[in-house]
């Protein structure tokens, strides 16, 4: 069972059960995804996902628990997203795909194992014991940048291991050549005129600062058009409102009369996937946008805006710190050097890491539930006493009473005269 925020219609979250599901498949492990809520996507090839509720039922079967990965080791409220808003789930959505995941391995009874997810801020001191005794629970213990191991109060260099985004293994899922009939049928849908000089362009919001959207559009059409490049803006994730700027972007460059297209509703990952694949070039604010692009060797520019630390552990994984740009203005006044570069592709280095990665995830499933049982009990302690302490010994015993019985203990009045049994 690998958890994560694979209800969310987002690129690069519903990409880590399928690339688990083929790395782990070579060694003959079935993969699950489960998620906070279970909800289904509307991407056809996305891997459903069972709500976290059921990853507690004894009677289904399984035999590791995997984390990750994203952005998704905090304790934050996630119901400033509609996919969490209104379900009651929205205060524990992201601490139910790590600490609620090691509470489920710990009374199962099944190794643990970390999938590089990230840390993006510091963690509140009233969680920090929880947390440290997850992270001592894990078998295998991984994290996608320093910035994370630091953000989560680790030494780099001790139990923890820093592992490239493991959506770096994307064209070893699909290579390249794979995708080429999704890439035609694409353009054909997005009826675009030529498959050649594509620009494939993600924005968020939050990138372009104070900056309209008119004049960004006004700046991306002009630059395309002494380029001769053909931008097809890319609704990354709905859940960030990618959709609805890759519309607004769209509309501005068609009224200033560049030729455009919007992929703002793709029907399945693989959409996304082979577009940039086959792009001439990337340029984005999209973290998983960029790690296609070089997955498929694709010459991409990040717009580190905000400047969160994975953009810097990204490309300092991959050795490429000047394909990170601070801005938009940044961004545009390199495309031209970014067409010129050469398709490259992943350094054996990387290669080698993300193949460790995996065989290592595999070495702590096979090495069965001994070596961590003790700390994942004493982390399983630790869960249920924080939960009385806040809530009385009552949230414990929920499962021993009936909420009739509960509800008429709160006065107690049916029986105040009868005699004890």
């Amino acid at each position: 069972m690998i958890c994560g925020m694979f209800d969310m219609r987002n690129f690069g979250d519903l990409l880590f059960p399928l690339i688990a599901e083929h790395e782990l498949g070579l060694h003959g492990y079935n993969v699950q995804a489960v998620s906070p809520t279970g909800a289904a996507t509307g991407l056809s090839d996305a891997m459903p996902s069972r709500p976290i509720a059921q990853l507690f039922d004894p009677d289904l079967p399984c035999a590791a628990v995997v984390i990750g990965g994203g952005y998704l080791v905090h304790t934050h409220r996630m119901d400033m997203l509609h996919e969490y808003r209104g379900l009651g789930v929205g205060a524990c959505a992201a601490s139910s795909m790590w600490l609620g995941a090691t509470l489920a391995a710990a009374l199962r009874d099944v190794p643990l194992a970390w999938n590089a997810p990230g840390v993006p801020h510091p963690l509140r001191p009233s969680f920090q014991p929880l947390a440290g005794a997850a992270f001592d629970a894990a078998d295998y213990l991984s994290l996608r940048d320093p910035g994370s191991v630091r953000m989560a109060g680790l030494v780099a260099g001790g139990p923890v291991q820093v592992v490239p985004d493991p959506v770096l293994g994307l064209a070893r899922m699909w290579p390249k050549a794979s995708l080429r009939g999704d890439f035609d049928r694409l353009a054909q849908r997005l009826g675009l005129t030529t498959r050649e000089g594509i620009l494939a362009v993600s924005v968020r919001r939050r990138s372009l600062g104070d900056v309209p959207v008119a004049a960004f559009a006004q700046d991306l059409g002009a630059r395309c058009k002494a380029l001769n490049l053909t931008p097809v803006m890319i609704g990354l994730g709905s859940a960030h409102s990618d959709d609805r700027i890759a519309r607004e972007v769209s509309a501005a460059l068609t009224a200033m009369g560049c030729p455009n297209a919007a992929l703002d509703q793709p029907e399945q990952l693989r959409d996304i996937a082979a577009l940039i694949a086959y792009a001439s070039a990337y340029a984005g604010s999209s973290l998983h946008g960029y790690v296609a692009a070089a997955a498929y060797g694709t010459p991409g520019l990040l717009v580190a805006r905000p400047a969160y630390r994975k953009f810097d552990g990204l490309v300092q994984h991959l050795d490429r710190d000047a394909d990170k740009v601070n801005d938009w203005s940044q961004a545009l006044g390199r495309l031209s050097d970014a067409i010129c570069q050469p398709r490259t592709t992943l350094s054996s280095a990387v290669q080698n890491a993300l193949t460790q990665h995996w065989n290592q995830i595999v070495a702590a499933i096979e090495g069965g539930a001994t070596p961590r049982r003790a700390a994942r009990l004493r982390f399983a302690a630790l869960s249920m006493g924080e939960g009385m302490r806040q809530e009385n010994a009552l949230w414990a015993m929920l499962p021993y009473t009936s909420a009739r019985d509960r509800a008429a203990a709160l006065s107690g009045e049916d029986v105040a005269h009868k005699e004890p049994f």
